[in-house]
């Protein structure tokens, strides 16, 4: 598509998440989205037994995740969350006089991307930028969001509409000072030099890893660009949380890692960094906050403490602005396109 320098062209930056409940009643569909998913359940055949084994996986898994949720208020905080960082994006934005909309989309809840995007096609958008607040690149992830915006050009009529597509931002600067800032206010209220840090990333199965998904890399690459920004000199570790199934998946798990710590020393403090979640939700409100922290003094560990997702954090706010500008200059459109006039 040719820019016409004399107009204003209409872009869009969609932000997308995996959703979640709005309610307990909600549960169930959520996971059987979740299930269908083929990044997610990649099973043999999958085109025959997929559809039924997330019907049955579903059914059976409703109410064990049903109480998690409502240890956790009733319903997924991602998505007002998501609004949020939504709306302060979009405040970013107007004040920088871009001529820029965003709007939110979810992988296994409404509104759904392909929804979303067909919204965007007839307001007449020109330029969409998708932005997966997936800082990391995974299959299960990211590319679980490329298989469904693929899908839906397959199946839609946009020749005109340009896609800029963006697949990691871990490295970004503004990403990587969002935690340095909450993790320096997390240590003014422990002793540092009893201090470990401890990083917590969602697992996934290790099969991925050998096929080529780079996110056990760009984990540890997350984790290494923010203890150099931090000037952190103490002990610091990688954990997985959120296994699901049989299959092998990453480790070593939080709670093996709570054990080791407090085999070597129960007087230490362990601060947990969420590193591969930007919005709270069941795994960093439940698992962390509660079912981790719960094994933690249990093992007699002195303290335990986890930073807050970065949610709507002024940093983590930049980097994504960061993202999408910088995403749209390096495609070669001009700043006067990206300004409101």
């Amino acid at each position: 598509m040719t820019i016409d320098n004399n107009q204003q062209s209409k872009i869009a930056v969609l932000l997308v998440n995996f959703g979640g409940p709005k309610d307990l009643k909600s549960v169930k569909s959520f996971l059987y989205n979740l299930f269908l998913d083929p990044a997610i359940l990649n099973i043999p055949f999958g085109a025959l037994f997929r559809q039924p084994l997330a019907w049955l996986i579903s059914t059976l898994r409703q109410f064990s995740s049903g109480a998690m949720y409502k240890r956790i208020g009733g319903k997924s905080p991602l998505i007002p969350i998501t609004y949020e960082q939504k709306d302060a994006l979009q405040k970013l934005l107007t004040k920088n006089e871009h001529n820029i909309d965003t709007f939110v989309g979810f992988r296994y809840s409404e509104p759904f991307i392909q929804d979303v995007l067909t919204e965007i096609t007839e307001k007449g958008y020109e330029h969409v930028v998708i932005l997966p607040l997936f800082p990391q690149y995974s299959y299960t992830t990211v590319g679980s969001v490329q298989l469904v915006i693929n899908d839906w050009l397959g199946k839609s009529q946009v020749p005109s509409l340009k896609f800029y597509f963006i697949d990691k931002w871990y490295f970004d600067e503004d990403y990587i000072m969002s935690f340095v800032d909450l993790i320096q206010s997390a240590l003014k209220n422990l002793e540092i030099e009893k201090t470990e840090i401890l990083f917590s990333a969602h697992s996934i199965p290790t099969v991925n890893i050998e096929n080529g998904d780079p996110y056990e890399e760009e984990i540890h690459d997350t984790a290494r660009l923010i203890i150099g920004k931090l000037r952190w000199e103490g002990p610091w570790r990688i954990g997985y949380q959120s296994k699901l199934g049989p299959v092998k998946w990453l480790e070593p798990s939080i709670d093996k890692v709570l054990e080791d710590i407090a085999s070597k020393n129960k007087d230490t403090n362990v601060l947990v960094v969420p590193i591969s979640f930007v919005n709270e939700h069941v795994e960093t409100i439940y698992e962390i906050g509660i079912l981790y922290k719960d094994i933690a003094e249990k093992l007699g560990i002195k303290k335990f403490v986890r930073i807050p997702a970065l949610n709507t954090n002024k940093y983590l706010i930049q980097a994504l602005y960061n993202q999408v500008v910088g995403t749209l200059k390096a495609n070669g459109i001009p700043m006067k396109e990206l300004l409101r006039l």
